[in-house]
């Protein structure tokens, strides 16, 4: 999305590799990374207003290699148990919710955080091992 991400690289690399339909974008994603790109301190000068995020996000829609992905069937079962940690972590909902989206649809999860490796079940992908 951004050329001045420090991962850019990385990721370019990795999303040059996917094939049709090997890319999934959920409501939450979509959102973070809308929020993101309307962040000065992420984006620096390359910031972006709101409606122009949207539009990035809708053109990254339009590629064959990615898909919208809807809530699947058995994300309320799976989601409970993966906040139950004993430390509390302000990222432990929005993280235990892509886990468990991830579980519930059969899907690989792609990132750079080591963190999503704690989550039993998840097929789990760090990018830059």
């Amino acid at each position: 999305m951004s050329d001045q991400h420090k991962e850019h690289k990385q990721c370019l690399r990795w999303y040059d590799g996917l094939g049709p339909g090997e890319g999934g974008l959920c409501r939450v994603v979509q959102v973070s990374v809308i929020r993101l790109m309307c962040t000065r301190a992420v984006m620096g000068s390359g910031v972006l207003p709101a409606g122009v995020a949207w539009l990035r996000i809708e053109e990254l829609l339009e590629d064959e290699r990615v898909e919208f992905l809807a809530e699947p069937l058995g994300l309320d079962a799976v989601w409970p148990a993966l906040l139950r940690h004993v430390e509390p972590t302000p990222n432990l909902i929005p993280d235990s919710y892509l886990a468990a989206f991830a579980i519930a649809g059969g899907h690989k999860l792609i990132t750079h955080d080591r963190g999503f490796l704690e989550f039993r079940g998840l097929e789990v992908e760090i990018l830059g091992q």
